[in-house]
């Protein structure tokens, strides 16, 4: 099962993610997977507050921090757990910038093809993927070609995997709103 949740930046969006998978894993191991790195001190700090708020919590998380092997996270998964991916945008700039990937229409949608194949390599190996993702689609597109396509490549990762997923939410001011399916918990 693949649940998705979006919203914008600081809206609660990770906070829901993490207390949906924790009731989606019934006991099952819960695998965290940490897409950002700390390129700032704004990032060092953002890190810094997700892994005190799932220190605070009950429940144990086993932490895949990028970069990431997603064959080694598919092969450590069993049916009852549940992969709670924070976040796909900081993941796909990751596999496009961090090299020419963002260059070429076709290359960048092999990217996201590929990306969209271990998302659901992960799915198939365990009870849900919970996917966190943001919403940039707001303040319009800019002209600048690079973050065009970036953005063109993420609207269709969030078609796709919206699509294929059991529930998707939106999360506003810390307020979860679904948009397909029912909530999971």
């Amino acid at each position: 099962m693949i649940v998705f949740v979006s919203g914008a930046a600081r809206s609660g969006k990770s906070e829901v993610a993490e207390i949906c998978a924790i009731r989606l894993s019934r006991g099952g191991r819960l695998h965290y997977i940490a897409t950002a790195q700390a390129m700032d001190e704004e990032m060092e700090a953002r890190i810094r507050r997700h892994q005190e708020r799932r220190a605070a919590q009950a429940a144990h998380w086993t932490v895949w921090e990028a970069p990431f092997s997603s064959q080694e996270i598919a092969a450590s998964l069993h049916p009852d757990d549940v992969v709670l991916l924070d976040c796909l945008t900081t993941w796909l700039a990751h596999e496009l910038f961090f090299g020419e990937n963002w260059k070429i229409d076709a290359t960048a949608q092999a990217v996201a093809c590929r990306m969209l194949d271990e998302v659901r390599a992960w799915a198939d190996a365990c009870r849900a993927v919970v996917i966190v993702s943001n919403e940039l689609f707001a303040g319009g597109v800019p002209d600048d070609p690079g973050t065009f396509r970036y953005m063109k490549t993420l609207g269709l990762l969030h078609q796709q995997l919206v699509a294929e997923a059991a529930a998707a939410a939106v999360v506003e001011c810390g307020l979860l709103r679904v948009k397909k399916g029912r909530w999971p918990g």
